[in-house]
């Protein structure tokens, strides 16, 4: 069984994921990683040659690729839920863990991540949170929501995780 991590941008997939990793025995994906390196260049990068349908075309590849695995922590792009295809291969092997702040936590991350983050460029705070609020239907289709809140370890997020998916 593999874990999956859902979650807008600046959740802490990516923390998370590795903090499961080391603490376990799953093996530490990343479908964001993936499609950069096959790909060669940055998901910003792709964003701006080719655009987001190229990008999300993609990035299915890599889902696919990764919910073949056994025994991996998945960490997703926060788009990955839009396409129900994604959602129903990474079902089928994993089960899927929804990281889930109030948009005033992703307000407060994204002050300092504006140069690594594909879609904020060029869009203004009030389209970032209308992303994120369009998004929340499908977010909401997981298996088990882990509220996000500033001052938590991405540690203490993984022990959660790593014990509800082992079912104690």
């Amino acid at each position: 069984m593999n874990i999956v991590l859902t979650g807008f941008m600046a959740t802490g997939k990516t923390e998370i994921s590795r903090a499961i990793a080391e603490m376990s025995q799953y093996k530490l994906v990343d479908t964001d990683d993936m499609v950069t390196s096959k790909l060669g260049m940055s998901v910003n990068e792709i964003f701006e040659k080719y655009g987001e349908k190229y990008f999300r075309d993609a990035e299915r590849e890599a889902v696919k690729e990764a919910a073949a695995m056994n025994n991996a922590v998945i960490a997703t792009g926060g788009g990955v839920v839009m396409d129900k295809e994604n959602i129903k291969a990474l079902r089928e092997t994993g089960m899927i863990f929804n990281l889930s702040p109030d948009f005033s936590v992703i307000r407060e991350r994204l002050e300092s991540a504006k140069k690594t983050r594909p879609l904020l460029r060029k869009d203004s705070i009030d389209d970032i949170e209308k992303r994120f609020n369009d998004r929340q239907p499908m977010y909401d289709d997981c298996d088990c929501k882990i509220k996000i809140i500033n001052g938590r370890t991405p540690r203490s997020y993984a022990i959660e995780i790593l014990k509800i998916a082992s079912g104690k």
